[in-house]
């Protein structure tokens, strides 16, 4: 009964990356680790990065971009992005712009990723491949609180 009120459509996607050498290909054993999340409006392909981080690489950042293939291949590099920090071990990374729908569909199905080059490693040092964050629609939220609250009144009695 709640969900028959549910809407099916969401044009803004957000996506997580964690970035290891061990996502690189082929992986690399450096303490580099870092964090990427992104909005993507499915519609017009724009999309904006926000919150991402990169630590402890070998040598200084070059360059971060966003590549299109899956796991465990390497792919074509679809967007470059900024790095706040150049040069630097240690750093935050941002960036906008438009992809294709073809390169919507990949995103939505794990088949792009985040790779930060460094002089150490100047095909990437580190990597990320981006996953889909799932977002639990607004109706099925009340519906969950309504029940939680039936429950709670009912083991008061």
């Amino acid at each position: 009964m709640c969900l028959l009120g549910a809407s099916a459509s969401a044009d803004i996607l957000t996506f997580e990356a964690n970035l290891d050498p061990f996502q690189e290909v082929p992986p690399h054993n450096t303490p580099g680790f870092g964090y990427a999340e992104l909005t993507l409006d499915t519609v017009s392909g724009f999309l904006t990065l926000s919150n991402s981080t990169y630590q402890d690489l070998l040598g200084g950042a070059t360059a971060v971009t966003l590549n299109d293939a899956p796991i465990g291949s390497n792919g074509v590099n679809i967007l470059v992005l900024t790095l706040d920090t150049p040069a630097a071990t240690s750093g935050t990374f941002s960036g906008s712009g438009t992809i294709t729908a073809g390169q919507v569909t990949d995103m939505i199905n794990t088949n792009t990723y985040i790779n930060i080059r460094s002089n150490v490693f100047p095909s990437g040092e580190i990597r990320g491949q981006l996953f889909l964050v799932p977002e639990p629609s607004s109706m099925l939220l009340a519906c969950g609180g309504i029940f939680g609250l039936f429950f709670v009144g009912r083991r008061r009695k």
